[in-house]
């Protein structure tokens, strides 16, 4: 995905994100008098470098990558298309050969593979450590391991909740007073009532993702901050799967079974609210285009009053490879792209999030977006900042079916702190990690 998703349906939509920036730039502004791309030695005359990556990234580095080289003319960048589930880069990992300089990974992955592959990644720690206070704290999680840096942060998923303010008004909901899941919940009641009960305030689909983003708000994690542990089946994560359960059995939130049915719900004004990053925004005004105006977006409910109301969904990080021969050369165009306002600039052009805060006071990123009719930027850049950090440890290659089994469970009416205790067993099986109690 555009960085990584919770659900990988995002790929088929990542292009649609930059609809709903509404904004074209023809001029880019350099920060970037003290970049490390404005230093390259002259030992890097003459070489390319490979950057890999999917869809709408790879068009990023090949856009980014002209770019550079009219500014280091003895530095090409040659771009890899590669696919989000890895297919060809990870064989290339357990063979220990053939990387890309770059590569380009989800932040919900990267955990795993430096476990599993520790031979493909280069410490980045020179580069990176004195670069931490310019990204968001949270986004750093994944790429540190035993104290070193292993990747740079690219982009995030602040997460929102994107509501049908039409339908709000209608039955008479502020979304200004709901404070709390309880106060969604209720807000609910109102919304059938006006709709004779043909719209429910949400739609779950059968995979992992809001239980994710629950867990995340709740300050829980999958894995222990050591990584050695599964605590999915915390006091949090038990208090997640229960507001599932909640949401479900009260009937404010719709079973929509997929993305897919979610999209249609949302086009049946079936469902009044949709909880995804940022990203969502894109989904939203290329698929519902005659929805456009209707939709606004507020913070997720908190599970108390006066409660954290941040969470994170999708992100990924651009890596280096240990074996590479063009480490200075790698260093600098990712610089160039991640710690510079005009290749920042650019992954905002793209309808990239940034995991990079001083281009959130650019004037593009305050502009009106057209379709929502406000600026929605700065609202994700505050809940960015808010986002508690979360632990997925070197799990998500392996328990991706685990995940999605859990609300399916909870739909089949299982126990929900026995659902969790059991996914902790099976994620320790899979993974050879312990299993909390």
């Amino acid at each position: 995905g555009i960085g990584g998703t919770c659900n990988d349906n995002k790929c088929n939509m990542e292009k649609s994100i930059a609809i709903a920036l509404g904004t074209a730039m023809a001029a880019f502004v350099t920060a970037g008098c003290n970049s490390v791309a404005s230093t390259v030695g002259l030992e890097n005359r003459g070489q390319t470098i490979t950057a890999e990556a999917w869809n709408i990234i790879g068009d990023l580095y090949v856009e980014a990558g002209d770019r550079f080289t009219q500014n280091h003319p003895d530095i090409k960048v040659d771009v890899l298309y590669s696919e989000s589930n890895y297919p060809r880069i990870i064989p290339r990992m357990q063979a220990g050969i053939d990387l890309s300089d770059i590569i380009f990974i989800q932040n919900k992955d990267i955990p795993a593979m430096l476990e599993k592959y520790p031979d493909s990644f280069m410490d980045l720690t020179d580069y990176a450590a004195p670069l931490k206070d310019k990204f968001v704290d949270s986004a750093w999680t994944a790429v540190t391991k035993d104290g070193k840096i292993y990747g740079i942060p690219a982009d995030i998923g602040p997460v929102g909740l994107f509501y049908r303010a039409d339908i709000f008004e209608k039955a008479g909901v502020k979304a200004s007073e709901i404070e709390t899941w309880d106060d969604f919940i209720e807000a609910d009641k109102k919304i059938k009532a006006a709709t004779n009960g043909e719209c429910s305030i949400i739609g779950m689909s059968e995979d992992g993702d809001f239980f994710e983003m629950l867990l995340n708000e709740a300050g829980g994690s999958y894995v222990s901050e050591d990584g050695k542990t599964v605590v999915v089946n915390s006091p949090e994560g038990k208090k997640a799967l229960a507001m599932v359960k909640k949401l479900l059995d009260s009937g404010a939130c719709r079973n929509v079974k997929s993305w897919d049915g979610r999209l249609v719900a949302m086009r049946r004004n079936q469902i009044a609210s949709a909880p995804y990053g940022v990203w969502f925004a894109g989904t939203i005004s290329s698929q519902l285009p005659e929805q456009a105006g209707k939709w606004k977006v507020m913070p997720l409910p908190a599970f108390e009053k006066g409660g954290n109301r941040a969470s994170n969904c999708g992100g990924s990080v651009m890596a280096v490879y240990k074996g590479t021969k063009h480490k200075e050369a790698a260093i600098a165009f990712i610089d160039y792209l991640l710690n510079t306002e005009e290749g920042e600039l650019m992954q905002i052009n793209k309808g990239i999030f940034p995991a990079y805060k001083p281009i959130y006071e650019a004037k593009v990123f305050k502009e009106t977006v057209p379709y929502f009719g406000e600026p929605i930027y700065p609202f994700f850049a505050e809940i960015g900042n808010q986002i508690p950090v979360f632990h997925r440890g070197p799990i998500m290659l392996d328990a991706g079916k685990v995940f999605g089994d859990l609300v399916p469970k909870v739909l089949e009416g299982q126990n929900t702190d026995k659902i969790l205790d059991d996914a902790a067993k099976d994620i320790a099986s899979l993974t050879g990690l312990k299993a909390g109690e």
